[in-house]
Formats: structure tokens, sequence, C-alpha cells
């Protein structure tokens, strides 16, 4: 019975939220009224005894920070809040499981006005069936070869994964994937989507087909490889290639190099992303880590420099993460980035990061 109440209290509490949502600007009525519904599900669901399955939990996880910039010349200083993750998540039997989650933050990073302005989308919502060595999802689901680096890399709130920042793709998509478990040691999944993110519907007939395989040689390993593609006036195809390690609680490490063929559907408009980092864990609380990411574009038949040139360059992340209780970390960390373009000048940063979770 106690358990019981605190699961009313804290779906109570969720649809709070959702209503606090509906008095933005930004959240147009029928995306807050299907919210309110589904929190109202959520909250009745508690109530169901019947099915010994039946659990949820909500979601809630805010990214913020504060930075100052260390070239030579006016640096910019600010406090920000770049992201917060609402949502939900069900156990609706023993096979089924739903979640649901907002992504709310800036839809483009790279503007210069982008941090005014902040836009809810579903990062999230979708249907799991999970059984023995299947699993299938389906609605706006999260892309596995984002999420396994992502977990390797640890720092999300900081930086995000190669292929997130710097636009090899997107890290949850409309669709439908399946993976099967072969064996312990080999795993095989199918993706079919709508190739346009999360924050985007579908407008034509094409669609992105994925297939990635991972393989565990032995505890602590894992070696992935994944291939997209995607058809209109050139087919747009996007290679992972991954290989990672960890030691429970002490070490992870990764190394990727990815790439991109005919970018934006333009013949022979390719980008190549290196990227390797490494952390360390002496403590439950301290950490240290660090990051080295590049980014490069081929050289077009008849042209004398790359055609992405201007956005072509590297980038070091370093710091230290303090953890004082389970659902706090931050992280005093620096960050740069060197463009490959003489004109351009190079950038460096100092950072307060902070991740808290508010359930």
């Amino acid at each position: 019975m106690c358990r019981l109440l605190q699961l009313k209290r804290a779906s109570s509490y969720f649809c709070s939220v959702i209503l606090f949502i509906q008095g933005m600007h930004y959240l147009r009525n029928s995306l807050t009224i299907i919210f309110l519904m589904v929190g109202h599900l959520c909250l009745t669901a508690q109530t169901n005894m019947d099915n010994p399955f039946a659990n949820g939990e909500p979601i809630g996880t805010v990214f913020a920070n504060f930075y100052t910039g260390i070239n030579q010349g006016n640096n910019p200083s600010a406090f920000e809040v770049r992201r917060a993750y609402l949502g939900y998540k069900f156990n609706i039997s023993e096979h089924y499981s739903s979640k649901i989650q907002l992504d709310i933050g800036s839809p483009d990073d790279v503007s210069q006005y982008s941090l005014l302005r902040r836009f809810a989308y579903f990062k999230e919502a979708n249907l799991q069936y999970k059984n023995g060595k299947v699993t299938a999802k389906f609605g706006i689901i999260p892309l596995q070869q984002f999420k396994l680096q992502e977990n390797i890399w640890g720092h999300r709130y900081i930086y995000e994964s190669v292929l997130d920042e710097h636009g090899l793709g997107s890290s949850a998509d409309l669709g439908a994937s399946i993976n099967y478990k072969i064996t312990p040691f080999l795993e095989l999944d199918l993706t079919l989507m709508n190739g346009e993110g999360y924050s985007k519907l579908q407008a034509d007939y094409s669609y992105k087909t994925g297939l990635g395989f991972t393989l565990r040689p032995w505890k602590g390993l894992i070696w992935r490889n994944y291939v997209d593609a995607i058809q209109k006036q050139e087919t747009l195809l996007t290679i992972v290639n991954f290989i990672g390690y960890e030691i429970q609680d002490k070490l992870y490490a990764g190394v990727e190099y990815d790439f991109k063929v005919n970018d934006d559907f333009e013949k022979d408009q390719n980008i190549n992303v290196f990227s390797a980092y490494l952390s360390y864990n002496f403590n439950k609380k301290l950490q240290v880590f660090g990051r080295y990411d590049i980014l490069s574009s081929n050289t077009i038949n008849g042209e004398d420099t790359p055609w992405n040139l201007y956005e072509d360059g590297s980038a070091i992340i370093a710091g230290i993460q303090y953890t004082p209780v389970k659902k706090v970390k931050l992280a005093l960390n620096y960050q740069d980035w060197v463009p490959y373009a003489k004109n351009l000048d190079s950038e460096a940063y100092i950072f307060l990061n902070v991740e808290f979770k508010v359930w």
C-alpha cells in the first residue's frame, strides 16, 4: 500500500509538471493535451493491482552549465540551461513496455540565437516488446549506434557523442527496430526509420534503413559496425566503426571512425570523423576524462579546398567530474575547437557543467 501511494504521488507530481509545461508558449495545445492524457493514463495504470508486471516511474533530467571563453580579446561568458528531459516509462506486461519523453531544448545549437529559443519535442514515444533474444521497438525510438557510444563516453551533459555533435545523424527517429541476440557474444539489429530525425515529420516517401552488429568477444570489449542508407537524388550512406572497452566502475575507453557519403544528398560530398575518449574513476565520486575529435571533408574534383572546410577542425575536451550524490554530476572541464580554415579563429572555453535528475 505504501508503495502504491508513493507511485501515485510520483505520477501526480509528473502531471503537475505537464500542467506547468502547458503554460509555456512554445508548446502547441495539441501536444500538451496528448501529454496530459498520457500522464492521466499513467496515474490510472498505477492502481491496477491485477497485473503484477504493471509499474512505472517518471523521468526528469536537466543539463546546465556556466562557461567563459579564454581566448585573447572579448570572451563570451554565460549561465545556461541547455536541455531538460521530462517523461515517463511504464511496464505494461511481462513482455511489453512503453516510454514517452520530451526533449526540451534548442533544435539548432549552431545558431548564435538558438539559446534564446526553447522547443519541446518527443525524444522518445515508443512501445517495446522484449522476449528472450528478441527486442523490438516501434514509434519514436532511440538509435542503438548513438546509445552505445554515449554509454561509453558517459558525458552527454557536457558534449554530445561524435555522431550527434557533428551532424552525421540523429540520436532518435520515427520508425521501428528489431534486435536479435544470436549468442551471448553477438547481436544483430535492423532499423527502418523516417530518416529526418525525431524533431521532423516524414514529408516524402524516402526511408532510411540501418543494419548493424555488436560483438563482445570477451568481457569488457565491444566491437560495433553499422551502416544506414537513404536514397533521394543521391544515396546518402553513413558508416560507423566503433571499438569500446570497459572495466566495470573503473575505466571506460572508446575509439570510433565514421564517415558519411553524399552529405545532404550532394554527390561526392563526404565527411569523415574520428573520436577517441577515455574516462577513469578514482573512486565512486571522482573521475577524470578526456576526448579528441577530428572532423574533415574531402576535396571534390576540380576544387582546391575541401568542400566543407569552414566546418572542418579538431576538438579537445578534458576535465574532472565529481558526483556528490547519486543523481548529481558536476564537471569542471576545458573545451576547444581548432578550425582547419586559416582565416577562422580557434575557440577555447572553461566550462562548469551540471547534470541533475529531478526523480
